[in-house]
């Protein structure tokens, strides 16, 4: 029997405690495992469901900050602010650069250096600029981009630090300004065109900034200026650089013809030409090659006219797809052919001045040399050598000269000259081949006019062809002196090209007026060969009577040419030396009934014996007038110019400085009718020219009033009058002794020993040794000492004169 007494003393054993209580631990222990275990699923439920929850959140927030930067309207692009990864770009940005993901837009455009502009625009530059960029703070700056398709953009680029989906990023926001950085580079180019069309800048340059402009205002564009050449009736390409040097590259000279491209075709009809495609427009048959090399697939041409109505060239845009210009794009095509247009005909205004004044120049010269053409043998060598200067000077193809023969009733060739031809001093055998052509022929053609074309349709063509080729040829006529219908010559001229530009036909006809003087010397030589002794004769004789003649001459002047004269403390010296036997210069001195002293210095108009005679008419009005009128300036200028005026049928003429002086006082009264003006020279400062107020030359005018002018001399001080043939003198290499020398001898000659003048001749002389006088040389100087000067005159070498 169990005895309930004894159990809790068995409990109270250790042993069995001590199991006991390890039971229970190990079931509360196992209880805190089931219950932690319990929480610890509950807590991950928790977080999984805060996870999930934060997730959609970060979602919803990026969708919506994606939407947003979609709906602005400049483009952005985020970039991690570390590795400065492309992180983000929005549609603006995407539709900008012409690309359709991000990744796209990172490794075609913004991640390749290729494809960047050059430096200070190139992904390291970029790179530089956003790495400038502090923890605060933004940057700015226009920034020049190229797109997928490789086109430039100017954007305004705004970049910052900012925190993008959760990791540290750099935005930046960039607004498209290339249209108004495009329009700012078109205004300052075109500020530049037109200060370079006033500055007269070189038309290949003008040529390089007009294609450029055009291509700024019409994009993806490339432009083209052809020059139109009247005389070859073609188009050259206009510029250094660009598509005009491809261009003369592959197509150098386009015709100016229906079909020869849409260059051409616009030139021939002067009407704009569109070719939407040049590979299937027959406009461009034969030339698709010359464009598709190039990649340009569309043409767009505008004929540039001038306001005389007149082809200056042609403005070409070509595009690299093919397509037709909007109503904006032809409005900005047009601009550019105005412009263009202004350029070349200002460049055409100064280039038609510069050839007029070369061609003046040169027929000036020429027509010394066809009077100077001696007679004889060389007569013919010589000519045909001045035929080739003409033919060079002119770019002319060829010129034949035709003379009447002396029963008048036909016309021979005496000369013809071609652009190549190679020796102009021998026979020429082409001239020898042409038939003599009927007088009443050339008289037929020329009835009505000076000059005629003639083409192959006409009879007398192929008597007058120049060359193989049948262009027209121009017939000037040489009139003889006896009626318009009586031709001793005519010239014969075809153009190097096609036709012969009437500037040109002008000036030869003035040539053929030259021309036209030297065939009738020529005939009057011939007519007088038989008679040459008794022309020798007479030229013995004639040379006797220059030589009585110039002694005649020289005794009308003070001194016969050298003159010293002193007065108390005025020393007054004169030389003359014609550079002939007789000439026109003059100098006189003369005392008035008054005490005062007449003196006066001229030049007369041409040289020789009809100047000789003018001058000693002159010298001896202005003696009978300053006397009769006592020293009175104005009215003695009045009256020897309406007295040279009287009777003067040679239109003949005498310039003169003239003055009175008063040798007590030092006063002089003068005026100059269109002479030198006389230097003053006052030993302390530099030499001057006296203005005074000049009027025409005596002979000229009727009943000129003639200013008289007011000075003093005082001592020390010197007047020098002298006559264009001291300022025009010349030594042996042709350089002109001038006013600036004239300057600097009055300044140095003041105080010589051998006396003012003295010293001015022998420089004079000096400078022109070995070189012949050119003209006659006149030196008058008034001298005013500060004391009584002697007398020193040679008798021999300076013989005085009192008038």
């Amino acid at each position: 029997m169990f005895d309930g007494t004894a159990l809790p003393e068995r409990l109270l054993q250790p042993e069995l405690l001590l199991v006991f209580v390890l039971a229970v631990a190990l079931g509360a222990i196992a209880l805190w495992h089931q219950r932690a275990r319990k929480q610890s699923r509950q807590r991950e439920q928790a977080l999984a469901r805060a996870n999930d929850d934060a997730q959609r959140r970060l979602r919803s927030s990026m969708s919506d900050t994606r939407a947003m930067l979609d709906q602005g309207s400049a483009a952005i692009l985020v970039f991690d602010r570390i590795t400065l990864t492309l992180l983000f770009a929005n549609r603006q940005a995407l539709e900008l650069f012409g690309c359709d993901s991000v990744e796209e837009l990172s490794d075609t455009v913004l991640m390749r250096p290729d494809a960047w502009q050059p430096s200070p625009y190139s992904l390291l530059d970029f790179e530089s600029w956003i790495s400038q960029l502090k923890a605060s703070g933004f940057l700015r700056r226009e920034w020049l981009f190229s797109t997928a398709a490789r086109q430039n953009i100017w954007m305004d680029c705004y970049i910052s630090n900012t925190v993008f989906e959760g990791r540290p990023a750099r935005t930046l926001s960039a607004n498209n300004i290339h249209a108004y950085k495009m329009n700012q580079a078109a205004d300052k180019l075109r500020n530049g065109i037109l200060t370079g069309i006033n500055s007269s800048a070189p038309m290949e340059n003008l040529a390089d900034s007009l294609c450029k402009l055009a291509e700024i205002r019409l994009q993806d564009t490339r432009c083209l200026i052809t020059r139109y050449d009247q005389q070859r009736d073609s188009l050259t390409p206009l510029g250094k650089g660009g598509l005009a040097k491809d261009f003369r590259e592959q197509l150098p000279v386009i015709p100016a013809r229906y079909g020869s491209t849409s260059i051409g075709t616009a030139a021939y009809t002067r009407h704009r030409t569109l070719c939407e495609s040049v590979v299937d427009d027959h406009r461009w048959q034969g030339y698709t090659r010359v464009v598709a090399d190039l990649g340009l697939l569309a043409s767009w041409s505008e004929p540039i006219v001038s306001q005389r109505d007149e082809l200056l060239g042609v403005v070409t845009v070509f595009s690299h797809h093919p397509r037709n210009p909007d109503e904006q794009q032809l409005e900005d095509l047009a601009s550019i052919v105005s412009l263009t247009g202004l350029a070349i005909e200002r460049k055409q205004w100064q280039k038609a001045m510069e050839a007029a004044a070369a061609s003046e120049r040169f027929i000036r010269q020429l027509g010394v040399d066809l009077v100077n053409l001696p007679s004889g043998d060389e007569f013919e060598p010589k000519l045909r050598y001045l035929m080739h200067r003409i033919v060079s000077h002119y770019e002319l193809g060829a010129l034949a000269l035709w003379e009447r023969s002396g029963d008048d009733d036909s016309f021979a060739c005496l000369a013809t000259i071609h652009h190549n031809t190679p020796d102009t001093s021998g026979a020429d055998n082409a001239s020898a081949t042409i038939q003599p052509i009927a007088a009443n022929v050339v008289a037929n053609m020329l009835a009505d006019t000076a000059a005629e074309y003639i083409t192959p349709q006409d009879a007398i063509y192929d008597r007058t062809r120049l060359g193989v080729e049948p262009k027209p040829i121009l017939l000037t006529a040489l009139n003889d002196e006896q009626g318009e219908d009586s031709f001793i010559g005519f010239l014969t001229v075809q153009s190097r090209y096609m036709y012969i530009a009437q500037a040109t036909i002008d000036h030869l006809q003035v040539i053929g007026s030259m021309v036209r003087t030297v065939l009738l010397n020529r005939r009057l030589v011939r007519s007088l060969a038989s008679d040459m002794e008794n022309e020798q004769r007479e030229r013995k004789k004639l040379e006797v009577e220059l030589s009585v003649a110039r002694s005649i001459q020289m005794s009308m002047v003070p001194g016969a040419g050298h003159f010293r004269e002193t007065y108390r403390n005025w020393t007054i010296e004169a030389w003359l030396q014609p550079a002939r036997a007789v000439g026109g210069d003059l100098y006189e001195l003369i005392r008035l009934p008054s005490g005062k002293l007449l003196i006066a210095v001229g030049d007369v108009s041409d040289k020789g014996a009809p100047a000789a005679l003018f001058m000693a008419r002159t010298v001896s009005l202005l003696n009978y007038l300053a006397r009769s009128l006592d020293g009175d300036l104005a009215a003695i200028a009045r009256a020897l110019n309406n007295e040279l005026c009287r009777s003067n049928e040679a239109c003949m003429f005498v310039t003169m400085i003239m003055g009175v002086l008063e040798l007590g006082s030092g006063e002089i009264q003068w005026l100059n009718a269109g002479h030198n003006e006389p230097m003053f020279v006052d030993g302390k400062t530099s030499p001057k020219l006296w203005q005074g107020n000049p009027a025409a030359p005596f002979g000229v005018y009727e009943d000129v009033d003639y200013d008289v002018e007011i000075a003093s001399i005082r001592p020390d001080q010197s007047i020098t009058l002298y006559s264009d043939g001291v300022t025009e003198a010349f030594d042996r290499e042709g350089q002109e002794f001038g006013e600036e020398r004239l300057l600097n001898l009055g300044y140095r000659a003041f105080n010589q020993p051998e006396g003012l003048l003295g010293y001015m001749r022998e420089q004079l002389l000096s400078f022109a040794s070995g070189a012949p006088q050119s003209d006659d040389i006149t030196l008058l100087t008034i001298q005013h000492h500060d004391t009584i000067h002697p007398v020193h005159r040679d008798d021999s070498k300076h013989p005085a004169k009192s008038s």
